[in-house]
């Protein structure tokens, strides 16, 4: 079933249930549903076609949902943008996809000149100021010369939604599949939620997750960006009962000064992913939320394949434990030439399900180098135990090669994490002539701590093997993050090197 093919259900079964809320006002499914119809309208009168593309880059905003609907309604391919890259990035994501038109939203307005050079049309959505960018038309306009009835028979579910970018420029990625039901049954999802969708829509996780309970007839509360002390007064105000929140937003709602008096008790399904939890922030956050809280891991590729939740959460507060295979998916672990590798070894994830991507835009070399027949890779590295749970043992272009070994950083940084000076850690591997590389511990202290790299080299040394333990330390104030909370790697690479080099240098 197509995600405008729900929404249409959802209309004639709860036309006046809130569908969406958003800055105090309320649309029900009924109201939602027309307004999808309209834009189906005024797209097609744009002269769009099936497997036209279009750009949007905007914030959270109930025109951008609605785009999503009526784009694929009439078999267009919606593309947003992250809106938090580089003006040069966003123009080449914007001229790689083909996009004919771009929705443009309000705080974007500066961007129309540059971007607008690249495609036919811009349509301002969500708020957008006409008189900011001269040449664009308004979505209002559009809608009151449109014809009343929309076209029929193009209905389609393909979007574009771009790689998060941890090492290079996002990747366009193909997908006509949502697993929406997969992941109600696992997650618990159900239409008689009132769920807090604060992701950014623009990414793969908060498309998903802001169209999954509109699929299912729910109630979204949504917000054009994430506050954590909104976020707890919406939670106790509405009385919302789901949501999901990526580690890094979690992390701050924990750090608010009124999270333990917070009334979260509606709350019965807190999703989390995206980034890993340490051991510290997932027992805070079980002694608040209780077994409403799972974590699942995933990749943009092949979405949700792993989920840590109830018991077995409780009982792997620390350590990499990702869970159980999740609902629906297939799921191996192979060695470089293919092969299954026994339990206990560690080995490349690749996974089938209902969630994966169709493929690469316009690059069928990296889509064929990420598929085994219907596997797709992961791009992590896990291993699984007697029991059937997996663990993570880090992303594959993240081994650390020392000495001719193997490291997995996240067992030296789940090590680290539980220095109580330590707010977060990041470990990376920098090039040396004797080992290749050497572990290198990047730490964040916890604020008005006191720590030095012999307090973290000495914890370390206490809870791993010796050829694990960091042989270099380095404090930062904060790790470089795409959208989703993720460390980029690449880019924490080059700000240690660029740290060290000034400090060989004062000496």
């Amino acid at each position: 079933m197509t995600p405008l093919h729900a929404l249409r259900l959802n209309a004639r079964r709860f036309p006046r249930k809130p569908a969406m809320v958003f800055e105090g006002g309320v649309m029900d499914y009924s109201a939602l549903f027309a307004r999808v119809e309209r834009m189906m309208s005024a797209f097609a009168g744009l002269g769009l076609a099936c497997g036209d593309k279009v750009a949007i880059l905007a914030l959270n905003h109930p025109d951008f949902v609605a785009a999503y609907f009526a784009l694929t309604g009439i078999g267009a391919i919606p593309a947003p943008v992250n809106y938090r890259i580089a003006e040069d990035d966003m123009a080449q994501v914007v001229q790689a996809s083909d996009a004919r038109v771009l929705l443009l939203g309000a705080g974007f307005e500066d961007k129309a000149a540059r971007l607008g050079a690249l495609v036919r049309d811009i349509v301002l959505i969500g708020g957008a100021r006409a008189e900011a960018a001269p040449g664009a038309l308004g979505l209002d306009e559009l809608l009151r010369r449109a014809d009343d009835a929309p076209p029929a028979g193009l209905e389609g579910s393909t979007v574009m939604l771009h790689t998060s970018g941890t090492t290079g420029l996002p990747k366009g990625a193909l997908r006509s599949r949502f697993g929406f039901e997969e992941r109600a049954l696992e997650q618990g999802f159900c239409a008689d939620d009132r769920m807090l969708c604060a992701l950014p829509i623009c990414l793969s996780a908060g498309c998903v997750y802001t169209l999954l309970p509109l699929y299912l007839g729910a109630t979204v509360y949504l917000m054009d960006g994430f506050d954590p002390a909104e976020a707890l007064q919406i939670i106790q105000r509405e009385r919302v009962t789901a949501t999901m929140l990526l580690p890094a937003m979690l992390q701050r709602m924990v750090e608010q000064a009124d999270f333990r008096e917070a009334d979260t008790s509606s709350v019965r399904t807190l999703q989390s992913g995206g980034g890993e939890l340490h051991g510290a922030l997932k027992r805070a956050l079980m002694e608040k939320f209780g077994d409403a809280l799972s974590i699942y891991a995933a990749s943009s590729e092949v979405g949700p394949y792993a989920n840590l939740r109830g018991a077995e959460l409780r009982a792997h507060l620390g350590g990499n434990c990702v869970g159980r295979v999740f609902f629906g998916v297939e799921l191996k672990l192979l060695d470089d030439e293919g092969r299954e590798v026994p339990t206990g070894e560690v080995g490349e994830i690749w996974a089938r399900s209902e969630s994966r991507y169709d493929e690469y835009y316009k690059d069928a070399e990296l889509t064929a180098s990420t598929r085994r027949g219907d596997y797709l890779s992961v791009g992590d590295l896990g291993r699984f135990d007697a029991d059937g749970l997996l663990y993570f043992a880090g992303r594959k272009r993240d081994i650390i090669k020392s000495g001719g070994i193997n490291i997995y950083a996240p067992e030296i940084e789940e090590a680290i994490q539980t220095h109580p000076a330590v707010r977060e850690v990041s470990c990376i591997g920098l090039p040396d002539r004797q080992w290749t590389e050497l572990v290198c511990a990047v730490v964040v202290p916890r604020p008005g701590s006191r720590v030095d790299a012999e307090d973290i080299l000495a914890h370390a040394a206490q809870r791993l093997a010796s050829y694990k333990k960091p042989r270099r330390v380095v404090f930062v104030e904060e790790f470089p993050r795409n959208l989703t909370g993720r460390v980029l790697k690449n880019a924490l690479i080059e700000m240690v090197q660029q740290k060290i080099a000034a400090e060989e240098m004062e000496t």
